[in-house]
């Protein structure tokens, strides 16, 4: 769970469905205006993959199985008649369809790992093939698309963590250009996987950095965005690849119907389905009176994201090609209608856009949604740090061995922090993991 859509740390990070933006930066995280180019490169690059998350189906859906196998862990760990609870605890099939969505997420996210492979230097040798494999859901047959892309020594499946990454790199060539002293060169894989992957299909499309950005963006609104983006490729060339490629975007965004709770939908009724799901999944975690302002920050950001999406389905590019931003006055307007996550520095000073669109949340609540996720990782993977740990020391709260060994320990009830109150809340004092 933890390797899923794991970023390139050496810049900065996203972690999807927590809403922490991390940036390996010494400047003043309250100031991003004052940040020189560099680090507003990378904090753009992680910017892209928070909009991918409030507003793409990829990112929804992540949302909503991370929840429901957190919903599920927590329920079981509850009822069990020991508090001595030893973790990982596995998903079990059938179980509410929790296992089925977390492998269903998995077959879509593609190769996450190339062990033994120079990722630096990859090179894709040819055009991506298409096998079909058939998932047993509880007697339901869905046939997954497997997209086979070759590189000199095997390889690899193409899937959500290509697409998202080769986008959000575009998006930081498209706003910055080449500059070597602003754009840092990344690894081949996943960085530069899309563009390589055009070269095959042809020279139009290859040269063509907005129209594989919008692609990609597009395609993450698909349940199988890796098949998505091959069929949008092989469409542009045998359209005779036209020089019009925002008006071929829209047009094909115009006749989508895409997967959705219901079956085969339009485009906006699929999406804002997948919406409700992430949404339901988050109320789980955060389920009593005194999350309100909690409920209130993602329900307005994610509704907003998807409502933006639905008006402006290109408003992602429109953004990233509205010039560096320090002038960029797209992203003033995000800013004001969609907010930040959680930003922080490697002095992990913390900064947060409060009101967004009416609506106010404190920085310290916001960062419950930290907490919720470093148990999930505790749960799932044993990952026992709480992931608040050195924003709490640079805050100069309460922090001690427990934080790192046992943060379940700080489960007090008046006195807690993020991860103890929700411990606490969540009717799980008395357990006691063990691994």
């Amino acid at each position: 769970m933890r390797n899923i859509r794991n970023y390139n740390q050496v810049l900065g990070f996203y972690m999807p469905s927590m809403f922490h933006l991390h940036v390996h930066t010494k400047q003043n995280i309250k100031k991003w205006w004052k940040w020189d180019d560099k680090t507003l490169c990378t904090f753009l690059h992680e910017y892209i993959h928070f909009l991918q998350d409030v507003s793409t189906v990829a990112g929804l859906y992540n949302i909503y199985v991370m929840g429901e196998c957190l919903a599920d862990r927590v329920n079981r760990v509850y009822n069990m008649n020991t508090n001595q609870i030893r973790v990982p605890i596995p998903l079990f099939p059938g179980a509410n369809n929790v296992q089925n969505n977390q492998n269903v997420l998995d077959s879509v996210e593609g190769t996450i790992d190339l062990n033994g492979v120079d990722e630096d230097t990859l090179q894709i040798t040819g055009r991506a093939t298409v096998s079909n494999q058939n998932l047993n859901l509880n007697g339901v047959i869905i046939t997954m698309h497997n997209v086979h892309v070759p590189y000199v020594g095997g390889d690899f499946l193409l899937g959500n963590y290509h697409i998202s990454e080769s986008m959000a790199y575009l998006g930081e060539t498209i706003m910055y250009g080449n500059n070597p002293l602003i754009v840092q060169a990344s690894p081949n894989y996943p960085y530069d996987v899309v563009s390589q992957l055009a070269h095959f299909y042809s020279p139009q499309l290859e040269n063509n950095q907005p129209l594989l950005f919008c692609l990609c963006d597009y395609s993450l609104t698909f349940s199988h965005s890796g098949s998505a983006l091959i069929g949008f490729f092989e469409h542009y060339v045998n359209a005779g690849n036209p020089a019009d490629w925002r008006a071929f975007v829209l047009n094909l965004i115009s006749r989508t119907q895409v997967a959705g709770t219901n079956g085969m939908q339009t485009y906006a009724d699929g999406l804002r389905s997948i919406k409700d799901l992430a949404l339901e999944s988050l109320d789980k975690k955060f389920n009593n009176g005194s999350y309100n302002d909690i409920r209130r920050w993602y329900y307005n950001v994610i509704n907003r994201a998807v409502e933006m999406r639905l008006q402006y389905p290109l408003f992602i590019y429109d953004f990233i090609s509205g010039g560096s931003l320090k002038m960029n006055m797209q992203f003033r307007q995000l800013l004001k209608g969609l907010g930040t996550p959680v930003l922080s520095n490697d002095y992990y000073k913390t900064s947060f856009t409060t009101k967004v669109s009416g609506c106010a949340l404190r920085k310290r609540r916001a960062q419950y949604l930290i907490a919720a996720g470093s148990i999930t990782y505790v749960l799932g993977d044993a990952c026992i740090p709480c992931e608040l740990i050195d924003i709490c020391k640079a805050k100069h709260k309460c922090v001690g061995r427990k934080c790192r060994t046992a943060p379940w320990k700080h489960a007090r009830k008046w006195f807690a922090c993020p991860y103890g109150h929700l411990w606490y809340g969540w009717g799980l004092k008395d357990k006691e993991l063990v691994w």
